[in-house]
């Protein structure tokens, strides 16, 4: 009997002393998440606004100005403490605005922000939570507006541009005029020539609604009483920082909230020649 019962204590030692026990549980990765993770960063946004009701203003990124305009610095790290240096204030806001007149014409001026907060030690071990960095702006002096426009035989969006759209099999060259006229839309005008890639042109029907200096926003002439026809455009163009040019454009227009014309959409991005 005693011979039996140290046997069937050693089979039940040894079913157990065979199970593989953890010695603690599973952890998941230090890094897991991280490639959504940045560094703290003191990236920020520049952005000219258009004149005008600033409920319907438009905002452009950029690196340059005209004069005479209000400009939005926008911090793009959320939730940190930041510091600007405009000039000689010092400001703790993540976006700010400010304005500047005729006397910076020809001025590149330092821009400043830095930004502190909590790191994440996990995903970057080494990041000490401080970055800053310096932009510049530079101001433009606003074209005239008086009925030569002279001075736009050599600005800054005048020309032509090389544009290729995913429905085109090939590029096209669009070329963009600002005028002064006195028919149609009187003052400040704009002419765009192949806009669709077949030579279609709009001449003295467009106007400027909307102009900073690297972006312009056109809208169709509503007082304009002959046919309707897909020479009626609505749109912007814009040229990146980088130089790349965007233009959007829509035919046709809404005249006492009825759609007149033809509607169509163009998309393009390319270069000015």
């Amino acid at each position: 009997m005693k011979y039996f019962i140290f046997l069937s204590l050693a089979l039940v030692l040894a079913v157990f002393s065979c199970k593989k026990v953890p010695v603690q549980p599973i952890m998941a990765p230090l890094n897991k998440g991280c490639d959504c993770a940045n560094e703290v960063s003191a990236q920020f946004l520049m952005e000219e606004m258009t004149t005008g009701n600033t409920n319907w203003a438009k905002y452009t990124d950029t690196d340059s100005i005209f004069s005479s305009r209000n400009v939005r610095f926008t911090a793009l790290e959320g939730n940190a403490e930041y510091t600007w240096y405009i000039g000689t204030e010092v400001l703790h806001t993540q976006t700010v605005t400010r304005y500047f007149p005729d006397n910076f014409i020809g001025k590149s001026l330092p821009i400043t922000l830095v930004v502190k907060k909590k790191t994440n030690r996990i995903c970057f071990p080494k990041d000490d939570g401080y970055d800053s960095i310096v932009k510049h702006l530079t101001v433009v002096q606003v074209y005239p507006s008086d009925n030569n426009f002279n001075i736009f035989d050599t600005t800054f969006m005048e020309g032509v541009y090389r544009m290729k759209s995913p429905l085109l099999p090939d590029s096209i060259d669009i070329k963009i005029d600002y005028k002064y006229h006195n028919t149609g839309v009187k003052g400040f005008a704009i002419d765009i020539y192949n806009y669709n890639g077949k030579d279609s042109n709009c001449i003295n029907r467009i106007n400027m609604k909307y102009l900073n200096y690297r972006q312009f926003w056109i809208t169709s002439d509503n007082s304009y009483t002959g046919p309707y026809d897909s020479e009626n455009l609505n749109g912007s163009v814009y040229i990146l920082k980088n130089q790349v040019v965007e233009m959007n454009f829509t035919t046709g227009a809404f005249i006492n909230d009825v759609y007149i014309g033809i509607y169509k959409k163009f998309l393009y991005r390319g270069r000015k020649l």
